[in-house]
C-alpha cells in the first residue's frame, strides 16, 4: 500500500533558502531532510518518532520516481 505524500511550504527569503540548501548539502542531506531533522529536535516525542519513521521510509533524494509499467 502506497502512503500519500504532501508538501510543506515555508515562506522565507531567497537568501535563507539558498543558505539552508548549502548547509544541508554540506552535511550530505537534502533541504527536506535538514528541515525534518530540525523539527524532530523541538522536544515532542511523537513528532520525533514520526519523522524518524518518515526519513527511513523515504525513497531518497530528488523527485519521486514513478513505477514503470510493463
Amino acid at each position: 500500500m502506497s502512503q500519500s505524500r504532501i508538501q510543506l511550504q515555508i515562506d522565507t527569503s531567497k537568501e535563507v533558502r539558498n543558505r539552508a540548501k548549502a548547509v544541508a548539502y554540506s552535511q550530505g542531506m537534502s533541504l527536506t531532510e535538514l528541515v525534518l531533522k530540525a523539527l524532530a529536535m523541538v522536544g515532542d516525542r511523537e513528532l520525533k518518532q514520526l519523522i524518524e519513521k518518515d526519513l527511513q521510509e523515504r525513497s531518497g533524494r530528488g523527485r519521486p520516481q514513478q513505477p514503470k509499467s510493463s
